[in-house]
C-alpha cells in the first residue's frame, strides 16, 4: 500500500462490489488525490453451490482468497459482510472499523408481483439458524436449502422453486431491492445471525490504516464485540444455528442470543443486559447460561430415571406390502414415531399407527425435506424422550439408505437400536420383471452400483472392472445418468449388443420395462419416456425378461385400486385383488364407536330373552352387541330362545365366531330383501331386536311393520365417523388420474371417502359398489359407478376384473 494507491479487495457478487464501493467511496472523500481500486475475485464458498454451508466447511470459505491476496500483497484492504466471516482471524489480519449498522433484521421475499404468500411451497432459506426459529412460527410451512447470491436467489424463487425466501434486510436495501421486502421479522421473532448488517474492513498488522479511524462506527464495534463473543464462546460458525443481536437500549447494551445443542436438538434463548464497555464479558456470560440450560435439559430424561428409547431401522421394501416383512411390520405397529421418506410405499405408510407422531423426510430423486444430518438429530432427540422410534426406509437400510450414518450418532449416545432389513429393489424389481439377476447359464455373480452422482461431475466408478465381472450389474439411482452410465461401460469395452433395461416404479401399478441394448437404451428411454424410480440392469439375463415376465400378465397388473373400509377391520377385499396383481391402496373411509350411554341398549339387554329374533345389518353391529352383552354380564345362554337373522355373508361370518349360527339370510343383501324374508318367517306378535347403526337405512324397518302385532326394537349401538388419511393425499391421486377404480363395500364408506376429498370432481371417481345402497350413494355424488351381481367380495372382484378387460 502506498500514500496514492490503494487496493481493495473483494467477492465478485453485484452485493459485495456495492459494499466495497462504499468503503472505496470513503477512502477517496479522506484522501483526495489517492487512486482506490477494487480487486473482485471468486471465493471458494461462491464456487460451491449445491451445498450447505455445514457441509462445505463454513464461513472461512468465503474469505480464504481475501486473505491470501492481503498476504501476498495483492491487495491492501478487504470488506466483508461481519456475518460472513469465521470467528477466528489471522493475527496478521487484524480487522481495522466497522461500518454503521444497516437494518439487521431478516425479511420474507415473494416472487415478483405476487400479492399473498403461497405457503404450499417450500421457503428457500440459506441457514439452520433461520430455519430453527422460523419452524417455531411456521410449524407447517416446510423450509430447503438455497444457496447462490441474492440475484441467483431471487431468479430462484421466480422460477416456481419456493414460495418465498428468507434475506437479509441489509442486503436488499443496499441493492436497491427494499421494495422486494414482503414482512420484515423483528429480533425477538428471528435473532440475526452475530454481525449481520456491519461491514468490517480487515487488513494487515503493521500497516498506518490510521484513515479508517472516522470509518469506524464505536456502536456497531460495541454491538459486534458482545455478538462474536457469544458465538466464539459456543464453538459457533455461519453454519451453526446459533445467532445473537446486541443493541443499545437506554443506555445499556442488550444482547439477545440462541444456543443449539447439535446432539439433542435442543435449543435456548436468552437475554442480557449491562454495561457495553463490559460487551465481550456478556457474551461469554449469556453463552455460559444458555449452554447449561440446554445441558440440564439434555440430562432430564437421566434425573427423572426415564430410560432413552429405541430406534428401529425398518427396510420398507420395494413398495409391495406382501414385500414387507413380518418382522417390520410387527415393529412399525408398535412405533411411538415413525420418520418415513418417500421411497416407502404407499401401501406400506397405511400400516403406521394413527396415534404416531409422522415425521416426512422426503428422500428422493434430490427433493430432499431434510438433510441427513438432520434426520440423525431427529432419532437421536425422540430416543432420548424415551420413544420407540422407527426410521422408515424404502428397499434397505443399508443398501445406500444411508443407514450406517444414522447408526453413528445412535451409538455415540448409547442409544439402542436394531436393523430390520427389507427387501431391496435391485433384486425384487428384476423379479417381478422376469429377470433373474443371475443365472448359471448367463452369468455367476451380480453387482449392485449407486447410479446417483452430482450434476457436473464425473463417475468415481472402475467401469473396467465392472465389465470384466461379466456379472449382472444393477444400477440404483441412476436415471438421469443414464447415458453416461451406457458410455462408461461401452468405453470400458463392453459389447454394443449387451442386453440392458430399465425398470420403472416396480412393484407398483406404474411398473414398466424397457428392453434394449447398452448401445441403445438410452435413446429408447428417450423415445418411450421413464419415470423415477427406476433401476436400470445390464447383463446376458436381461434378454430373458421375454420369456419368464409373469408380474404383467396377472389380470389387474398395471391398475391402481382404491380400497375403503371401517378402519378397524382388516380388508379381505384388498388381499383379494393383491393377488390378482392390482396396487391396493388401502384407505380407513369410517371408523366406527360404540355409543358409550345408551340407556336403550340397556333396556334390550336387561329384557334380552323375550326377543324372538335377534338382526344384524353389519359386522360391526354384531361384535358391538356381544361387547356390549359381556360389559352388561348377561349370560349368553339367555340368547337361548331367539332366532337370528344376517343382512349378508360378512355379518353371517362374525356371528359364527361367537358360536351362533344365522337362521335367516336373504338371497339378496340388502335392507328390503332382509326384511321382507323376515316377515314371512314371521307369523304375527314376534318382538325383534335390531342392533344397528346410529344412522341406518328404514327399508328393513317398512318391511317388517307389515308384519302383524310385530314389537320392532330399533336400537342404536354404534355410531360412524368419517376419516381421512393424513399422509396420502386421496384427492391429488384421482385428479393427476393414479386410481383406476374405487371398491366401495357399504354406503357409509362413500359417504366417508366424500368428507375425505372435499373439493374432489367426483365424476373422475369410477366406483365399484357392492350393493343397491352403496351404488345409490355413489350416483348421488356423481361418480361414473357398477355394481356387483352379488353383495360378495368376489362378485366385486369379478366385475372389477371385467372391466379391466374391457379396458375402461
Amino acid at each position: 500500500m502506498t500514500e496514492h494507491n490503494i487496493v481493495i479487495g473483494s467477492r465478485g457478487s453485484r452485493l459485495a462490489v456495492i459494499q466495497s464501493e462504499m468503503v472505496r467511496d470513503f477512502i477517496r472523500e479522506k484522501k483526495p488525490g489517492c487512486q482506490v481500486e477494487i480487486l473482485t475475485m471468486k471465493t471458494t464458498g461462491d464456487k460451491i453451490l449445491d451445498r450447505t454451508l455445514e457441509k462445505i466447511g463454513g464461513k472461512g470459505l468465503f474469505v480464504k482468497e481475501l486473505d491470501k491476496a492481503l498476504l501476498d500483497g495483492c491487495s491492501d484492504l478487504s470488506v466483508h459482510s461481519l456475518k460472513d466471516m469465521p470467528m477466528e482471524l489471522s493475527e496478521e489480519l487484524p480487522l481495522l472499523a466497522f461500518s454503521k449498522r444497516e437494518d439487521p433484521r431478516d425479511v420474507l421475499v415473494l416472487p415478483e408481483g405476487a400479492e399473498k404468500w403461497d405457503r404450499t411451497l417450500p421457503v428457500g432459506c440459506s441457514s439452520q439458524r433461520r430455519m430453527l426459529q422460523l419452524k417455531e412460527l411456521y410449524p407447517d410451512v416446510t423450509f430447503l436449502p438455497v444457496r447462490g447470491n441474492i440475484q441467483t436467489r431471487l431468479q430462484k424463487l421466480q422460477s416456481g422453486a419456493y414460495g418465498a425466501l428468507i434475506l437479509a434486510a441489509a442486503g436488499l436495501k443496499r441493492l436497491g431491492l427494499e421494495n422486494r421486502i414482503y414482512r420484515y421479522f423483528e429480533p425477538d421473532e428471528i435473532i440475526p445471525a452475530a454481525g449481520q448488517g456491519i461491514l468490517a474492513v480487515q487488513g494487515r498488522k503493521g500497516e498506518d490504516y490510521a484513515f479508517l479511524k472516522a470509518y469506524n462506527d464505536p456502536a456497531a464495534q460495541t454491538a459486534q464485540a458482545a455478538e462474536r463473543a457469544f458465538v466464539k464462546y459456543l464453538n459457533g460458525g455461519c453454519s451453526s444455528p446459533i445467532a445473537a443481536y446486541a443493541e443499545m437500549k437506554n443506555g445499556k447494551l442488550l444482547l439477545r442470543g440462541l444456543y443449539y445443542q447439535e446432539a439433542t436438538g435442543i435449543y435456548k434463548k436468552g437475554q442480557i443486559e449491562g454495561n457495553p464497555e463490559d460487551a465481550e464479558t456478556m457474551g461469554m456470560l449469556l453463552a455460559e447460561g444458555l449452554k447449561k440450560e440446554c445441558h440440564a435439559q439434555s440430562c432430564t430424561a437421566v434425573k427423572e430415571d426415564i430410560k432413552p428409547g429405541k430406534v428401529w431401522l425398518v427396510g420398507a421394501g420395494p413398495s409391495d406390502p406382501g414385500l414387507f416383512t413380518l418382522k417390520g411390520k410387527r415393529v412399525l405397529q408398535k412405533a411411538e414415531v415413525v420418520v418415513y421418506d418417500a421411497l416407502a410405499g404407499q401401501a406400506i405408510l397405511s400400516m403406521i399407527p394413527e396415534d404416531a407422531e409422522k415425521i416426512n423426510v422426503g428422500k428422493r430423486a434430490s427433493h430432499h425435506l431434510m438433510a441427513q444430518e438432520e434426520i440423525n438429530k431427529i432419532l437421536v432427540k425422540k430416543a432420548l424422550e424415551g420413544k420407540r422410534v422407527v426410521r422408515l426406509k424404502g428397499g434397505d437400510p443399508f443398501l445406500f439408505g444411508r443407514g450406517g450414518e444414522e447408526l453413528e450418532l445412535l451409538k455415540a449416545h448409547q442409544i439402542p437400536y436394531e436393523v430390520v432389513p427389507g427387501v431391496t429393489s435391485a433384486i425384487a424389481v428384476p423379479a417381478y420383471n422376469g429377470i433373474p439377476v443371475t443365472h448359471r447359464d448367463f452369468c455367476s455373480s451380480v453387482h449392485i452400483i449407486t447410479g446417483h452422482k452430482k450434476k457436473g461431475d464425473t463417475y468415481d466408478i472402475d467401469f473396467e472392472a465392472l465389465v470384466r465381472t461379466k456379472g449382472t450389474l444393477v444400477f440404483l439411482m441412476g436415471v438421469t445418468a443414464l447415458a453416461d452410465i451406457c458410455d462408461g461401460l461401452l468405453k470400458a469395452g463392453m459389447r454394443a449388443d449387451m442386453p440392458a433395461a430399465i425398470l420403472q416404479q416396480g412393484t407398483t401399478a406404474g411398473q414398466k420395462r424397457i428392453s434394449a441394448t447398452v448401445s441403445t437404451l438410452p435413446e429408447e428411454v428417450q423415445k418411450q419416456g421413464i419415470q423415477t424410480p427406476a433401476i436400470i440392469v445390464v447383463g446376458e439375463v436381461c434378454a430373458l425378461a421375454d420369456r419368464f415376465a409373469w408380474h404383467e400378465a396377472l389380470p389387474l397388473a398395471g391398475r391402481k385400486i382404491l380400497v375403503t373400509r371401517p378402519k378397524e377391520l382388516i380388508s379381505q377385499m384388498a388381499e383379494k385383488l393383491r393377488r390378482e396383481g392390482a396396487e391396493v391402496l388401502e384407505l380407513p373411509a369410517i371408523k366406527t364407536e360404540a355409543i358409550s350411554e345408551n340407556q336403550k341398549l340397556k333396556q334390550s339387554m336387561e329384557a334380552i330373552q323375550s326377543y324372538d329374533w335377534i338382526v344384524f345389518t353389519s359386522p360391526t353391529g354384531v361384535r358391538v352387541f356381544f361387547e356390549k352383552l359381556a360389559e352388561h354380564e348377561a349370560d349368553i345362554r339367555k340368547l337361548a330362545a331367539a332366532k337370528f337373522a344376517v343382512i349378508g355373508s360378512g355379518s353371517e361370518k362374525e356371528l359364527k365366531k361367537h358360536g351362533i349360527l344365522a337362521d335367516l339370510k336373504p338371497e339378496i343383501f340388502d335392507g328390503e330383501h332382509l326384511g321382507s324374508s323376515l316377515a314371512r318367517a314371521c307369523t304375527g306378535g314376534e318382538r325383534i331386536l335390531i342392533p344397528r347403526a346410529e344412522t341406518a337405512n328404514q327399508e328393513l324397518i317398512l318391511e317388517l311393520q307389515k308384519v302383524p302385532d310385530v314389537q320392532i326394537d330399533d336400537v342404536p349401538t354404534y355410531r360412524t365417523l368419517y376419516e381421512s388419511s393424513e399422509l396420502i393425499d386421496q384427492k391429488a391421486e384421482f385428479e393427476q388420474g393414479k386410481i383406476d377404480f374405487a371398491v366401495f363395500t357399504s354406503a357409509s364408506t362413500v359417504r366417508g371417502f366424500a368428507q375425505a376429498v372435499k373439493g374432489l370432481d367426483f365424476s373422475l371417481v369410477r366406483a365399484v359398489c357392492i350393493g343397491k345402497q352403496t351404488k345409490q350413494a355413489a350416483d348421488e355424488l356423481g361418480m361414473q359407478s357398477w355394481m356387483s351381481e352379488k353383495a360378495t367380495m368376489d362378485s366385486v372382484l369379478d366385475k372389477v376384473k371385467e372391466l379391466c378387460r374391457k379396458q375402461l
